[in-house]
């Protein structure tokens, strides 16, 4: 094989590699990127919305953090219970949404308006997800396909 060839099959697999390990490393940091974005009220328990609500359009796959460490110079501990009133409502760019088993209510209006809503991934059972209390306003998590034992995703995952 010429040298010329050769030099030129490796610059190209080097290439390849490379970019597919950019894409990789942009996918894992994207969703977690939508789970550091999250609002918290005060106890670190309840998600309350998206902080950066400039930039709505690239939270399209978000996953809600079962547990939060850390709040600004203190550390401490909360797992996440709630998902609250009106707290992605009318966010019509979210696609899918991943819930942790550990929450225990989606309060009023959570995901009204949640038109591009297309699925959720639940870390629970059908069993528990059934014992959630999810409040009025949220009829579109009764209109999309529910993914039971799941993995949290990463953007690449979908």
């Amino acid at each position: 094989m010429n040298k010329n060839l050769k030099k030129v099959l490796v610059i190209a697999f080097v290439t390849v590699v490379v970019f597919l390990f950019a894409t990789l490393i942009k996918e894992k940091i994207r969703a977690t990127q939508t789970v550091s974005d999250m609002s918290l009220d005060p106890t670190n328990t309840i998600i309350t919305g998206i902080w950066d609500s400039d930039n709505l359009s690239k939270y399209k796959y978000l996953v809600i953090p079962g547990e939060i460490v850390g709040s600004g110079n203190m550390l401490e501990y909360a797992k996440v219970t709630d998902i609250g009133e009106g707290a992605f409502k009318d966010n019509i760019w979210i696609e899918s949404v991943h819930i942790p088993a550990n929450i225990v209510r989606i309060q009023k209006d959570a995901f009204s308006g949640c038109s591009a809503l297309e699925k959720v991934t639940y870390a629970g059972t059908k069993e528990q997800w059934k014992k959630i209390v999810i409040e009025s306003g949220n009829e579109c998590l009764k209109n999309v396909s529910i993914e039971y034992n799941a993995d949290a995703p990463y953007a690449g995952d979908r």
